[in-house]
């Protein structure tokens, strides 16, 4: 059977797969098909997603969902690019110069050795610099530990 294109109409997660539903061309209803992705990869599209559906020869109740993509989700990326997106925005995105990690008003933007962090940073844990920190604002020490400081 040739593959069918298929819109997603809802998803549950059992077992470790992805079950997805939804409806073909002809109005077909099919009822938690596996969606086959690439191991190391996890992602689940919304409703309204469109993808393709292929059954195993000679059973169509055997049906398994590939290539899935919600249209209004999908960036624009050059050629030879690649992106890691989800429905709301979020994108890391790898290029010829290098990677963009965009979360909403929070951007990581790293290029030709340099990184640019627009937003606030919180880490949690210890920061170990090997090389110079320079600072364009006030740097607040709130335990008052500055017995490794010097003026």
């Amino acid at each position: 059977m040739r593959p069918i294109r298929f819109e997603i109409t809802g998803s549950r997660f059992e077992g470790g797969r992805l079950l997805v539903s939804g409806r073909g061309l002809a109005g077909e209803q099919f009822e938690d098909i596996p969606f086959i992705q690439p191991h190391g990869f996890a992602s689940s599209p919304p409703v309204g997603a469109v993808g393709l559906a292929q059954a195993m020869p000679g059973r169509r109740t055997q049906m398994t969902a590939v290539g899935i993509e919600a249209a209004a989700s999908r960036p624009d990326v050059p050629t030879g690019a690649a992106a890691l997106y989800d429905a709301s925005g979020n994108i890391i995105k790898l290029f010829a110069g290098g990677v963009v990690m965009d979360f909403g008003a929070r951007t990581i933007t790293m290029t030709g050795g340099q990184w640019a962090i627009s937003g606030n940073v919180t880490i949690a844990g210890d920061l170990e610099v090997a090389g110079n920190i320079h600072a364009t604002g006030t740097i607040i020490d709130d335990s008052g530990n500055t017995n490794h400081h010097a003026h």
